[in-house]
C-alpha cells in the first residue's frame, strides 16, 4: 500500500469513528445535561484526541515533522494574525451565500452556545477545533500526501477538511480556507500558520455571537432584506481584497518557495501517486449520506 492510500485509509477509519461516536455521544444520557459548548468541548475531545494518537503509534512517524511543529517568527505571526482578521468579510460572504440554499448550523446554536459562557464556548468552538482540525488536515493529511506533489495535496487535504464539517453550507467555504491553510503551512513549514487564522476565525464567530443577544441577531436578520445584507457583504469584501493582497505579497516575500525534493520513477519522470482510491470513493459516499442527504430530504 503507498503512503497516498495509506493515508486515505487512514482518513477513512477517521471519518467512520467521528460518525459513530458522534452518534453515540447523542445518546448518552450524559449529553442532555451539558451545555450545547460543553458538550462540544467534550466531543472535540473524544473525537480527535484517540485517533489522532493512535495515527503516530500505528505510522510510527515523528509527531514533530508530521506536524510541522516549527515556530513562526515574529513577522509571520503578524502577517498570519492580520490576515485571519482580514478575510473574515470574505467568509462571511461565502457563508452567506451557501446558507440561502442550505441552513447555517452556528445561526441554529447562538442561544446553545450563549447560555455556555464565553470562555467555555471560546475554548470549545474556537481553541480545541483551531488545533485539532489543523493536526489532521494540515498536518496528518497535508504530511501524508507529499507523493501527490505540493499542489495536489493541499488540494487533497482541503477537500476532505471540507467533507469532514458533513455539512453542505460549510463545505465550501471549510475547502477554499483549507487550501489557503495548507499554502500556509507549506510555505511557513509550520502549522501554526494555519492553527492561528483558524482560531481567530473561530474565535471572531464566538465574540459577535456574545457582543449581540441572539434575539438582536434574529430581529435585525429578519427586518434587513437579503439584498441589502448580500450587497453590503460584497462591498466591504471588495473593500478587503487591496489589504489582503499587499498581506499576500508580504507574506510571499518573507516565505519564498523552498526547493520541491522530485522523486523520479523507473521511466526517470516524476514519482506521482494518485488519489483517488476505494477509501476516498467511500469518504464521498459517507458526505452524501450523512452530510447532503439529511437537508435534501428534509
Amino acid at each position: 500500500m503507498t503512503e497516498t492510500r495509506r493515508t486515505s485509509f487512514f482518513a477513512l477509519l477517521f471519518f467512520i469513528y467521528f460518525i459513530g461516536v458522534s452518534f453515540l455521544m447523542a445518546y448518552l444520557p450524559l449529553a442532555s445535561r451539558l451545555s450545547d459548548s460543553a458538550y462540544m468541548l467534550l466531543s472535540q475531545l473524544i473525537c480527535f484526541v484517540p485517533p489522532l494518537l493512535a495515527y503516530f503509534k500505528w505510522s510510527k512517524k515523528n509527531v514533530k515533522e508530521t506536524l510541522r511543529l516549527n515556530p513562526l517568527g515574529w513577522k509571520n505571526l503578524l502577517l498570519l494574525l492580520s490576515f485571519g482578521i482580514s478575510i473574515q468579510p470574505l467568509m462571511s460572504l461565502l457563508s452567506y451565500l451557501t446558507a440561502l440554499f442550505f441552513p447555517n448550523p452556528v445561526e441554529q446554536s447562538v442561544g446553545g452556545i450563549q447560555s455556555s459562557g464565553f470562555l467555555v464556548s471560546f475554548v470549545a468552538v474556537a481553541v480545541l477545533p483551531a488545533v485539532f482540525e489543523e493536526c489532521f488536515s494540515r498536518g496528518i493529511l497535508l504530511s501524508g500526501y507529499h507523493f501527490l506533489g505540493k499542489y495536489k495535496a493541499q488540494f487533497a487535504c482541503a477537500l476532505l477538511f471540507g467533507l469532514l464539517h458533513l455539512n453542505p453550507q460549510q463545505f465550501p467555504y471549510a475547502f477554499i480556507v483549507g487550501f489557503i491553510f495548507a499554502f500556509l503551512v507549506e510555505r511557513t513549514n509550520s502549522i501554526f500558520a494555519s492553527i492561528l487564522p483558524h482560531m481567530i476565525i473561530n474565535g471572531t464567530t464566538i465574540f459577535s455571537i456574545f457582543a449581540t443577544s441572539s434575539e438582536t441577531v434574529t430581529t435585525a436578520a429578519a427586518e434587513l432584506p437579503q439584498g441589502s445584507t448580500l450587497a453590503s457583504l460584497l462591498v466591504v469584501s471588495l473593500l478587503s481584497l487591496p489589504w489582503l493582497a499587499v498581506l499576500l505579497y508580504l507574506f510571499l516575500k518573507a516565505n519564498p518557495p523552498g526547493e520541491e525534493l522530485l522523486l523520479l520513477d523507473e521511466t526517470g519522470s516524476p514519482y506521482r501517486e494518485r488519489f483517488l482510491s476505494p477509501a476516498i470513493i467511500t469518504i464521498f459516499a459517507i458526505f452524501i449520506v450523512f452530510g447532503l442527504l439529511p437537508y435534501v430530504m428534509a
